[in-house]
Formats: structure tokens, C-alpha cells, sequence
């Protein structure tokens, strides 16, 4: 199409020229004066149509209006204002986005404006689908058009700013519920210690190291997965969710990245106590802080959602290191949620802490062996985290496993109620 459209403008800019040429032979064969005039026009005319097209498409600004704020997974209204400055009228012109990889325009990647008068001004709207959080720097636009008889083509990059933070989506999930002397009490952990954890909680996928004779046979059979029962202890009202950022351990592309989902789970954590009125805590600590501390109700929930749109996997020291460094600024007797793909010793030393400070951990590890694509060296191999759980385990913390593909809801088990 582009080549064909190429040799029609070629054609007219030669039939123009071949034709000033012939015109001015025969004002000199004939001595005609008005024709050496019609060549001359014939002549200068592409060099006028280049120059006012040039011209007109540079006197073209371009204005986006947005929304400050989208979820992921949302469709988001994009508006682009064109304003033709110059005294001429535009030709056909064609609208381009340029977006980063996080958005994505819906259905064509072009818009075509028809033509705009001069001083005025049209709008062209568009939706995008904001398909993962982050926050989004919104740059400039390419116009494209011609000039008034479609001799030249012209494209000109436009400054069009604007910046979109899309929030991560919150999912619904079997209620977390903290206890004050150690999260959901697993089947593993009651073995232990008996006569904690009498009440009914749910069921969940068995974890290797279950006790066997807490599995649910009528859940196994209609799923056609080992499922175990579980119960929990006193719930503490206070809930913190810590988020490794250190880069350490994370694995993974785009949607499918360890910290991407680990921000999920903290979005829906931190949705679900806050909208039942628990107080909510977050640690988020990369190169710059997005830690929150003791906040209550729906109202803080925003705020948390937009602390979780910026985190990026670069902080400075080990996971382990910031648990450690803010163990005094947690809440006392908070019901700890630990998000991390990190394992060894270190990350069971912190856990051990945390318990022996009062606070009920649970602690979600991630496992990068399961992220890592073609081309990644895994940071961790299964093995590590078979013994990162049985070492949790004995620090008296609840455990689960994520691994690439995973439901959430599932892995963090089911509550039989809910269903």
C-alpha cells in the first residue's frame, strides 16, 4: 500500500514537471507569452505544495487529556486535541500513539482526521487498556499527512504529556485472617502444638508436609488434588504486609513476574482489611519508600494502591536486612504477611524474629524457580524452598507457595464458607 501510494505521488510530482516542460517548448515555438507564465506555475507548484505542507503540519498542536488514575485491567478514555495555527487548511492526517508496553490501544492503531480548518480545532478520542500497573509517562504522538494536492508526505513527532498511574487490581480472596500468636494455624503446626487452632477455617491445596491425616477426602475427590483442612487461633486486628523489593531473587517477564504477582497479593491483602476495618500496614521498601504505617478504613485504600502502582524490584540491601531494620516501627502483636521469592538461612532468621517479637507471621514465598523463562538462570532451584518451608515451619509460621500460573485465591486456601 505504502509503495503504491509512493508511485501515485512520484506520477503526479513528473506529470507536473513533464507538463511545465512541454508547455514551456511550445511558448518558445510560438512565441506564446501567457504559456511561458502557465509553465513557470507548473514548475514552482511542487515547491509551493512541499512548503506549504511543511509548514501547515508544523503549525499543528496536539494536547491528551487522561485520567490521572486507572486500575489494571481497565479501559481508559484517551482524548488528543489537534489545533491547526496555521492560515491553511490541513489534508488528510493520520494520528499515531506512542505507548509504553504496560498500555495498549484497542482496536486500530491509527486514527484519521479528514482535514482541519484553520484555527480550529478537533478532538480524537481512543481507549486504552491498561494492562498492568505501573506509572506511565505519556510523551508525544506522530502526525502524518500531505500536503494540499497530495505531492508530499510529511510526519512530525508531537509533544503530547501526560501521566497515568494505573493501580494494581485487587482479587477476592479467603479472608486473612491473622492470629495474634501465629497466622492461619496450619495442619503441620496444630501436630505441634495441640490445643491451638480449634476452629474451622477452610481448606487448601496440601503443601508438602502436611500432616496427612488432616487431608479432606470428600475436597480431594471433587477437586482431584490433595486438599487439607485448616483451622485458625485468635485473630489480631492488626494486619502488615511486608513486600520484598530487593532484586535479588525475583525471576520472570511482565505479567508473569514474581513481583508482579507478589503486588497483587498485597493489593488484594491490604483491599480486604481495610474495607473490614482492620488496621493495615505496609512494608515497601526499594530505592525510594512506599511504606504506610497504621492505616484504617476504605479511605487509605488508594493510598496503598497507589504505593503499590511505583514499587520497583532495586533496593539497596537484602530482604532480610529490611525486615530487620523496621521490626520496631510493626505494630505490636500485628499478624505479619511476608511476600518474598528470597530463601536461606537469612530469611528464616528474620522469621524466627518476628515470631519471637509477638507477631503472627505468615510467610508467602514465591517460587522464582517457576518464574524464570528461557534464557533466565533461576535465582533458586525447587529444592531451596522445599527446605525455606520446612525451615519456616519450625520458626512456628504459616507457609504458601506461588508459583507461575497459580491461582491466588487457591494457593492461599479456600474457606469453605465463601463458596
Amino acid at each position: 500500500m505504502e509503495t503504491t501510494v509512493g508511485q501515485l505521488k512520484i506520477g503526479k510530482s513528473l506529470a507536473l514537471l513533464i507538463g511545465a516542460f512541454f508547455i514551456l517548448v511550445v511558448a518558445v515555438l510560438l512565441h506564446v507569452e501567457y504559456l511561458y507564465y502557465m509553465a513557470l506555475a507548473l514548475g514552482v507548484t511542487p515547491i509551493v505544495a512541499y512548503v506549504t505542507g511543511r509548514l501547515t503540519l508544523r503549525a499543528v498542536t496536539a494536547q491528551r487529556e487522561c485520567p490521572a488514575v486507572a486500575k489494571a485491567g481497565e479501559r481508559v478514555p484517551m482524548r488528543l486535541t489537534l489545533t491547526n495555527t496555521a492560515p491553511a487548511r490541513t489534508g488528510l492526517m493520520v494520528v499515531r500513539d506512542h505507548l509504553p508496553s504496560g498500555l495498549q490501544a484497542e482496536g486500530a492503531t491509527e486514527r484519521y482526521v479528514m482535514d482541519i480548518a484553520p484555527g480550529e480545532t478537533v478532538a480524537v478520542h481512543y481507549p486504552l487498556l491498561a494492562r498492568r500497573r505501573g506509572v506511565y509517562y505519556l510523551g508525544y504522538v506522530d502526525l502524518a499527512c500531505t500536503d494540499p494536492l497530495g505531492l508530499f508526505n510529511y510526519e512530525q513527532e508531537k509533544t503530547a504529556e501526560g501521566v497515568l498511574v494505573v493501580h494494581p487490581r485487587a482479587i477476592p480472596l479467603p479472608r486473612v485472617r491473622p492470629p495474634a500468636a501465629g497466622m492461619l494455624v496450619t495442619n503441620r503446626l496444630r501436630a505441634r502444638k495441640r490445643g491451638e487452632g480449634t476452629d474451622f477455617a477452610g481448606v487448601r491445596e496440601y503443601t508438602p508436609g502436611d500432616d496427612l491425616r488432616r487431608i479432606h477426602w470428600k475436597a480431594t475427590a471433587r477437586r482431584g488434588k490433595l486438599t487439607v483442612v485448616e483451622y485458625e487461633s485468635g485473630e489480631a486486628n492488626n494486619v502488615a504486609v511486608a513486600l520484598d523489593l530487593s532484586p535479588e531473587y525475583h525471576a520472570g517477564e511482565e505479567d508473569e513476574h514474581t513481583l508482579e504477582y507478589g503486588v497483587t497479593l498485597a493489593a488484594s491483602i491490604a483491599a480486604q482489611c481495610l474495607r473490614r476495618g482492620s488496621e493495615f500496614s505496609l512494608v515497601a521498601e526499594g530505592h525510594d519508600s512506599h511504606s504506610h504505617r497504621s492505616l484504617i478504613s476504605e479511605q487509605a485504600e488508594p493510598t496503598v494502591m497507589d504505593a503499590l502502582a511505583r514499587v520497583r524490584a532495586n533496593a539497596g540491601e537484602t530482604f532480610a536486612q529490611t525486615l530487620t531494620a523496621f521490626e520496631p516501627w510493626l505494630p505490636p502483636g500485628s499478624g505479619v504477611v511476608v511476600i518474598s521469592p528470597a530463601v536461606g538461612p537469612e530469611a528464616v532468621a528474620a522469621a524466627r524474629r518476628l515470631v519471637a517479637l509477638g507477631h503472627g507471621v505468615l510467610w508467602v514465598s514465591l517460587v522464582a524457580s517457576s518464574f524464570a523463562t528461557n534464557g533466565q538462570r533461576p535465582p533458586a532451584d525447587e529444592g531451596a524452598y522445599e527446605e525455606l518451608a520446612h525451615g519456616l515451619a519450625g520458626a512456628r509460621c504459616a507457609v504458601r507457595q506461588i508459583r507461575r500460573g497459580d491461582s491466588l485465591a487457591l494457593r492461599m486456601g479456600v474457606n469453605l464458607g465463601a463458596r
